[in-house]
């Protein structure tokens, strides 16, 4: 089936059911439609080459999970339908259960969710976009800031020294430029509970043996992953291969999404 058939079977899906919105895995095409079309940055997932049907399914489901995570981040959506399309299949995807993936709620405790979210979004953009046309791997560690300065040190000039929290504030949409820039350098940003950027070029002062992690990912998750155990902190971490974001807390990682979907402003 083409392309241009998929995605149009979805529309007419995502219409009759009032859906918020499609997602689609494809080559861009044109189309008219009612509803929000989202795009998944990779395009064309030919997922069916090299993978059984069950393979196929439960990789058709991952998908479609991360981006309706990303898609209900971007938009604050907490309730409602999203069909997924692909190149051979068309699902439809429940908001709740995006929403029921990561519980911002539970990180009460150690920072507000307003602050989790912003600074969660901002990692999948950052993800997603990179910066000057190539991959960008950073983290943000959130709580207390005091604390978190206490156990790190700056690898270079805290270029968020002296300046008014108006203008660090992740709260504030147009001031993920400047985070967006200084995600290129080495080291941690440090943000404390009300989502104000203390620094950016930090390195934290933990005994990483105490964390066990998967192979393949590198001294920045074992950072992040240990600063967590030690402190009443979170971390996000957003990897340069792949783009991926994780999540972690008591030194685990409690979430891990994909960065690839591409939110029209």
């Amino acid at each position: 089936m083409s392309t241009e058939l998929m995605l149009r079977k979805g529309i007419e899906l995502a219409e009759a059911i009032h859906a918020v919105g499609v997602i689609a895995f494809l080559p861009r095409t044109p189309y008219s439609s009612s509803v929000e079309v989202f795009w998944a940055d990779e395009g064309y997932l030919d997922i069916w080459k090299d993978l059984t049907m069950h393979q196929a399914l439960e990789s058709v489901r991952q998908h479609i999970r991360d981006a309706a995570v990303q898609v209900s981040l971007e938009k604050d959506l907490t309730e409602g339908t999203l069909v997924g399309v692909f190149s051979h299949a068309i699902l439809v995807y429940s908001i709740e259960e995006a929403a029921g993936v990561i519980d911002l709620e539970s990180f009460g405790s150690i920072v507000p969710m307003p602050v989790m979210k912003a600074a969660l979004t901002l990692a999948m953009e950052i993800g997603a976009e990179g910066r000057e046309g190539r991959a960008v791997g950073t983290a943000f560690i959130i709580g207390d800031g005091d604390l978190i300065l206490a156990n790190s040190h700056q690898l270079i000039l805290n270029p968020y020294w002296g300046h008014p929290r108006e203008i660090t504030s992740v709260m504030k949409h147009e001031n993920w430029e400047s985070v967006k820039e200084f995600a290129q350098l080495d080291g941690i940003f440090v943000l404390d509970r009300d989502g104000s950027v203390l620094a950016a070029g930090r390195y934290m002062d933990v005994d990483s043996r105490s964390v066990t992690l998967p192979g393949g990912l590198g001294g920045r998750h074992r950072a992040v992953a240990a600063i967590t155990k030690l402190l009443p902190v979170a971390g996000i971490i957003i990897s340069e291969s792949g783009g991926i974001v994780r999540l972690y807390r008591d030194g685990i990682c409690q979430l891990s999404l994909r960065s690839d979907v591409s939110i029209p402003p």
